[in-house]
């Protein structure tokens, strides 16, 4: 197997064994970026060639001095354009930024350097990360790998179709709506999104619960564990930590596993002719000794998660982004969708927001007895597969009308609304060769339970 294609772990073997040089191994991904990027535009604001080999010295001498060191000492990875890092232009899509040089890298950043890793530069996002479709006026879409005349989704979509690939061992996202599940469902990879504030990022001040959370994507649930343990300072030479994801992913399960299949939710959402056949198929192939997989019936309304988690999302969008709105000359820069969502937090009151709450935490005590019958449960992570790079988002599904631009992307709500650790993990391909992704979905802080038991599916 190609250097490029081989898993983080094998990565590291073979590099302490002495049958794989630091050197050849970051090349090889560079070759991969040279050789697909053209096509696929993942990757956008690359670092100078002579910059990436500077620092690969400086990791390569920590290597030689064997220092006490990262695992990941000179992986390199490419960060999500939403995510500021010192002295590399970072425009999160938006015209408003094309020129923005932050001073400071973000937390997680700082987490990723300490932990050795060898940025190279940034992976291409949607407006603002504002819809699940990577396209914007500064560097273009995002294709998708597996045909480049579709999308890779989004809003991590440069960061899945690069580990998609081969451009990256890994990359980091985030995930408000979708943004980690949608694209590496489209690209067949894995796709982590922790409880939100497992991976520390820029305070949350609007004064309501927190909606994203950065995460991680990779070619196994192995690759994401040693990203995550990084992402979150576990690989910081200065902290004693013997308790690293990436060490206790192995663990089994303990007893019977309960899982619930959501399907369709009582057919409040629908899916793309395929979809609920491709993942039923992978439900198949866990029907193991250990495991047990129900049908539910989730006898909660899935219109109370649709008005709760869009009125809170749109208060947090407006919250985040109306001093551009306010601003003439970059309102005129603002893409539809995000003036609709700051319109709408603006119509928004206090008892509207109030009954979103309430709403929420109906659903989150639900959860909780949910969670004494069953370990997880499962959707789809996307209603669609990968459509064309040229459309905004889709409009309709299976004859039925999409009345927002993000209703499509419905069936990633019950985890985002309640804050729950959730992986999409590649399942399966429809007969035109194109990937779908499903949700294993875990009860609050069971982030550890959800990344092990994936990980017990793949053995």
């Amino acid at each position: 197997m190609a250097t490029n294609l081989q898993s983080v772990q094998l990565l590291i073997e073979n590099m302490n064994n002495g049958s794989l040089s630091l050197s050849s191994m970051v090349n090889s991904f560079l070759k991969a970026i040279n050789d697909e990027n053209p096509t696929l535009n993942a990757i956008i604001t690359q670092r100078p060639e002579i910059e990436i080999q500077t620092d690969l010295k400086v990791s390569e001498a920590r290597i030689r001095e064997n220092k006490k060191r990262s695992p990941l000492e000179g992986f390199p990875i490419a960060i999500k354009d939403l995510e500021d890092t010192k002295g590399i232009i970072t425009t999160s899509g938006s015209p408003i930024f094309h020129k923005n040089i932050p001073q400071k890298d973000s937390p997680m950043v700082r987490n990723l350097k300490k932990a050795g890793c060898l940025i190279i530069g940034k992976t291409n996002v949607p407006e603002f990360g504002v819809g699940s479709q990577t396209y914007n006026t500064i560097f273009g879409p995002t294709r998708n790998p597996f045909d480049s005349a579709l999308t890779a989704g989004g809003s991590s979509g440069g960061a899945a179709a690069a580990v998609s690939a081969g451009m990256l061992p890994f990359a980091d996202g985030s995930d408000m709506m979708g943004s980690l599940r949608n694209p590496t469902a489209f690209c067949s990879v894995f796709g982590f999104r922790p409880s939100p504030g497992v991976i520390p990022s820029t305070a949350n001040l609007s004064g309501l619960p927190p909606l994203s959370t950065l995460g991680a994507i990779g070619r196994s649930t192995k690759c994401l564990a040693y990203l995550l343990d990084a992402q979150i300072g576990n690989f910081d030479g200065k902290k004693k930590n013997t308790s690293t994801f990436s060490q206790m992913i192995n663990q089994k399960p303990k007893k019977e596993l309960r899982l619930a299949w959501l399907g369709n939710l009582d057919g409040s959402y629908a899916y793309e002719r395929g979809i609920e056949t491709v993942c039923r198929k992978f439900l198949e192939s866990l029907q193991l000794k250990n495991v047990k997989i129900d049908e539910v019936s989730l006898k909660f309304p899935a219109s109370k998660l649709w008005e709760s988690w869009t009125t809170l999302r749109s208060h947090h969008l407006r919250f985040d982004l109306e001093n551009h709105y306010l601003n003439q000359k970059t309102r005129a820069k603002l893409k539809p969708e995000i003036i609709w969502e700051i319109e709408k937090g603006q119509s928004l009151n206090g008892e509207s927001i109030d009954k979103a709450l309430s709403y929420r935490i109906d659903w989150m005590t639900f959860l909780h007895s949910f969670f004494d019958e069953y370990d997880f449960f499962l959707l789809p992570s996307s209603q669609v597969f990968p459509f064309s790079v040229k459309t905004p988002y889709p409009t309709e599904i299976e004859g039925r009308k999409m009345d927002t631009y993000h209703r499509w992307m419905e069936v990633v709500i019950p985890a985002s609304l309640a804050g729950l650790p959730t992986i999409s993990i590649p399942c399966g391909y429809n007969p035109h060769g194109l990937p779908m992704g499903i949700q294993l979905i875990g009860g609050f802080k069971d982030d550890l339970k959800v990344l092990a038991t994936a990980q017990f599916f793949k053995k």
